[in-house]
């Protein structure tokens, strides 16, 4: 039965899916049905008479590829597997296997690549991996994989993203080839591999590539604005007289850290002269007030790319600026919105919680875990289960009580050549001395008798640890809430000389965790991962948050308990709210958004104002905007505590350009702070010296 493409189709998607021009470029807004203008044209193309295999659908997401070849199947009455369509991944292997001389080789997953990887590295240099002052495999893995996908030589891409990693080059590049070598060995490829070889073969072989540009007669691709170099590449191969038909929106391009161009689709029309441009703006998911709000946002680099979002649905009220006084005032006024929410009506599972950074999280997941309100996140683990903030925490775990193996166990294993049997042997050596000598434990991290006991691999990262150690001990007397009591053969005078000599005195919790990172960890963060500066925020968020505890054994138990009620909530299935970093949520929409910390150097984020990347972020609130259908509030503290370096004191937020971009007619406002005074123990806990000179 013939489709009324017409009738089922708004004038702007009918006038995309209709459209004769060899070259289409579909600028779709968000909630403009963009997956359905998709899968119409395919229907439209089968009614025209193309064959199902004459017909090429790039997706970004096997979840994307499923939905539209589901849709097409129902609407042509074609099986989906008569078509050509799913991610860029899939029908790259699937195309790979026509043309090796051994097409039966095996994909490595993520876990398995970094594992050959490491074999790769062994094989070259024994002695890299044992050696810490190295780069972790992982984060050599990451600057590969880049340099691959970007298309950049090594060089290009360590000096564009990785330039610490500059020294480590030349070793990187015989990583490579060996680890290329093996995976020839064992006919294995990984993801990286399966673009790389495709566009390899088209571009070693133009008769292959011939071949599939006149088999693929139209090539569909999904969210355009998102593709990195070497899937631009592999269109242009593919498709080499221009059948493409591109459906993306500029305004949504946020990934350009890993690897995507906002220019491949700025400059679409120049580099495929006979595109036709269509703009596909009837929004059908957010109220009037919503899109008049993102209509506001000055995301479009090229004027006409500009796209005024047409709404659909009846008005219902304007987006809200909540002014709060911190990040614990916001978090208290979400849960309060929350229950009025639930009260409405609204289930849980229809709202979200978004935000720029993990760590602005923190402080929500602590107040919804008190209220017991369930929650999920889609931008990670909860806070405070993530790698580098148990790290943090078994630093302060070991400091108040030195008999807390696991936690001992957990600092020292970062060393090479220290499990955790060597681990525990060193930590009972040192309890023996303790016991023997009657002195601390920490006074004797540096003894003869431990020393010998430490890997000599390990010797050049236990000095600085047992200064860190020493230094916390030393410097922390006043947040050991039992000192005395769990300490007694304690040597006073030889507290007294250490703490001399140490010259450290640290006024707040929040100073020790600045010290461990200063001093040790964030070197370690570094040379571990290769999204160290995501962890090193978090750790930097840390900080503040622990300077409202007045001492460390209630800032543990508080985590510890917050940790397994999360846990508890976890095993219920039960309804929950979705707290999301707005890169997770995009393609996703909700009732009612929330938008957390929107001021300068939080939303933006600092770094990205520092390296320039102010557009990108604009972007991502606009994302962040237009993922609501109902409600839209946006969060504005007033002030936080810092300066963990010099002591803590309030200082007052700039409120995000974001908002002061938007007329004030576009939302309204609500001052929370002025309605919710913090209680009276909030300026004695948080309160500083702005002088201090620590």
């Amino acid at each position: 039965m013939a489709i009324a493409f017409e009738r089922e189709l708004n004038e702007e998607q009918y006038a995309a899916v209709i459209s004769r021009s060899p070259t289409n470029l579909i600028l779709a807004g968000a909630g403009t049905g963009k997956t359905r203008t998709l899968t119409y044209r395919v229907a439209w193309l089968i009614e025209e008479g193309v064959a199902p295999e004459n017909i090429l659908l790039l997706t970004f997401t096997n979840k994307a590829a499923r939905e539209m070849l589901q849709r097409v199947e129902t609407l042509t009455g074609f099986p989906s597997n008569s078509f050509y369509g799913g991610t860029f991944h899939h029908i790259c292997q699937r195309l790979l296997r026509r043309h090796l001389k051994n097409p039966s080789f095996a994909i490595l997953d993520e876990n398995d690549s970094l594992a050959l990887f490491n074999d790769a590295i062994k094989s070259v240099s024994s002695d890299f991996v044992k050696n810490k002052n190295n780069p972790n495999p992982r984060v050599l893995y990451e600057i590969m994989s880049f340099s691959r996908n970007t298309m950049r030589s090594i060089a290009n891409a360590i000096e564009e993203k990785y330039p610490h990693m500059a020294d480590h080059m030349g070793m990187l590049k015989l990583f490579m080839e060996r680890y290329k070598s093996i995976k020839e060995e064992q006919n294995v490829v990984d993801y990286d591999d399966l673009l790389f070889n495709f566009v390899q073969l088209l571009d070693d072989n133009p008769d292959i590539a011939e071949c599939y540009n006149q088999q693929f007669q139209h090539v569909l691709v999904d969210e355009y604005q998102d593709t990195n170099p070497i899937q631009l590449k592999m269109i242009d191969l593919i498709a080499r007289n221009g059948q493409i038909f591109a459906v993306g929106d500029d305004a949504q391009c946020i990934y350009t850290w890993r690897g995507a161009d906002i220019k491949s689709i700025i400059e679409f029309p120049q580099k495929y002269p006979q595109t036709k441009v269509t703009k596909v703006q009837v929004n059908y998911r957010s109220t009037p007030e919503i899109l008049s709000f993102a209509n506001e946002i000055p995301v479009s680099e090229k004027i006409e790319y500009t796209k005024i979002l047409k709404p659909t649905k009846s008005p219902f009220r304007k987006p809200l600026v909540v002014s709060v006084l911190d990040a614990r005032q916001q978090a208290n006024f979400i849960v309060k919105r929350l229950v009025g929410l639930c009260n409405e009506g609204y289930p849980l599972s229809t709202i979200a919680v978004l935000y720029r950074a993990h760590y602005q999280s923190m402080e929500l997941q602590m107040e919804l875990t008190r209220h017991n309100i369930p929650y999920t996140i889609t931008s990670g683990v909860r806070f405070f289960e993530q790698a580098h903030i148990k790290d943090i925490l078994a630093f302060l775990r070991f400091i108040i009580n030195p008999r807390d193996a696991r936690a001992f166990v957990r600092i020292v294993c970062r060393f090479p050549k220290v499990g955790e049997n060597t681990a525990e042997r060193i930590l009972l050596s040192l309890q023996q001395l303790a016991e023997t000598t009657k002195k601390n434990l920490f006074s004797l991290l540096e003894m003869e008798e431990i020393v010998k006991k430490i890997p000599p691999m390990a010797l050049e990262y236990w000095w600085p640890l047992s200064r860190v150690l020493r230094g916390l001990y030393n410097g922390s007397f006043d947040f050991r809430k039992d000192e005395q009591k769990s300490n007694e053969n304690e040597d006073l005078f030889e507290y007294t000389q250490n703490k001399q000599d140490e010259k450290l005195s640290f006024e707040n919790i929040g100073e020790m965790v600045f010290f461990i990172l200063e001093e040790e960890y964030g070197e370690y963060l570094r040379r571990t991962f290769a999204n160290w500066q995501p962890r090193q925020d978090d750790v930097e968020a840390f900080v503040n948050f622990c300077n409202k505890f007045q001492d460390i054994s209630e800032l543990l138990q508080q985590v510890t308990l917050l940790q397994s009620e999360s846990n508890e909530e976890n095993l219920t299935g039960e309804e929950s709210i979705r707290l999301s970093t707005v890169h997770q949520a995009k393609g996703l929409e909700f009732a009612v958004v929330l938008v957390l910390s929107l001021n300068e150097n939080n939303f933006p984020l600092r770094r990205t104002i520092e390296e320039g990347n102010i557009n990108e972020e604009r972007r991502l609130f606009y994302v962040a905007v237009t993922r609501a259908c109902k409600e839209l509030y946006l969060c504005v503290p007033n002030q936080a505590i810092v300066d963990y370096k010099k002591g803590y004191f309030p200082m007052s937020l700039q409120r995000s350009r974001f908002i002061r971009e938007i007329d004030g007619n576009f939302f309204e406002t609500l001052n929370f702070a002025a309605k919710n005074k913090p209680p009276s123990t909030y300026s004695r806990r948080w309160s500083g010296r702005p002088d201090s000179n620590r």
